[in-house]
């Protein structure tokens, strides 16, 4: 099963479980939806991380190794203003799931909830029933509300990907180790040197963001990435 429909499948089994708890306990609505609102979250952020897994498969010996990325970046003096520019567009659209919600499931269950009830559960003598199809209504509504700031956060980073600068990263033949996570090498990964800001980032479509490896040793880092047999990307 792909990733994609394995989060699907996730989503759905989530929704439905969710609501027949709802259903069984409304008085305790509030509360679950909190917690289905944070799996939601949780999802969102896993599929922002995906192409990175844990790098206890790695095997073999580093061929370049970087243990103070950090110190290198703080001489970039472009950098404070590239990440204030990052953080800014990732505060707004961090919080603005939040807002949508809060406003439209006040919006549902002061307006669409009347036409749901008018048309859809008119008829369904059995109340928990009743129930059960009206809050898994209500959970796909907002499942349906959060997609518009996932749209947008995807069409924003497909534009200008975010930065992923990492504390410390090795170099393998089966991909880079950064933080202890792995960035395995993709078919269209390639590099971009800067030798006077002293980094080299990594590019493929693969990838959700960009990553930017600070190295005084830029030079060697290349020839590293060679061996491995990524290329240096075309402008």
């Amino acid at each position: 099963m792909s990733s994609r429909a394995t989060t699907i499948f996730i989503q759905v089994l989530s929704m439905v479980i969710f609501a027949l708890i709802s259903a069984a306990v409304p008085q305790y609505l509030p509360l679950i939806f909190v917690v289905y609102f944070a799996i939601l979250l949780i999802v969102s952020s896993r599929l922002a991380t995906r192409g990175m897994k844990k790098a206890s498969s790695v095997k073999g010996t580093p061929l370049f190794r970087e243990d103070n990325p950090a110190q290198v970046a703080v001489q970039d003096d472009l950098l404070l203003q590239e990440v204030k520019d990052q953080f800014k567009s990732t505060l707004v659209l961090m919080f603005l799931p939040f807002i949508l919600v809060v406003v439209l499931a006040q919006v549902y269950w002061m307006y669409i909830n009347q036409i749901i009830e008018s048309y859809v559960l008119q008829g369904i003598s059995d109340s928990f029933l009743s129930r059960f199809i009206q809050v898994l209504i209500f959970y796909a509504f907002i499942s349906a509300v959060m997609l518009i700031p996932r749209w947008l956060m995807s069409r924003r980073f497909s534009q200008k990907k975010q930065l992923m600068i990492p504390q410390k990263f090795m170099v393998y033949k089966d991909g880079i180790v950064m933080d202890g996570r792995l960035v395995s090498y993709a078919n269209d990964m390639c590099f971009k040197l800067d030798t006077r800001r002293k980094y080299t980032e990594l590019h493929s479509a693969k990838l959700p963001f960009t990553v930017r490896l600070y190295t005084l040793e830029v030079s060697k880092l290349a020839e590293k990435l060679r061996e491995v047999g990524l290329r240096e990307c075309r402008e």
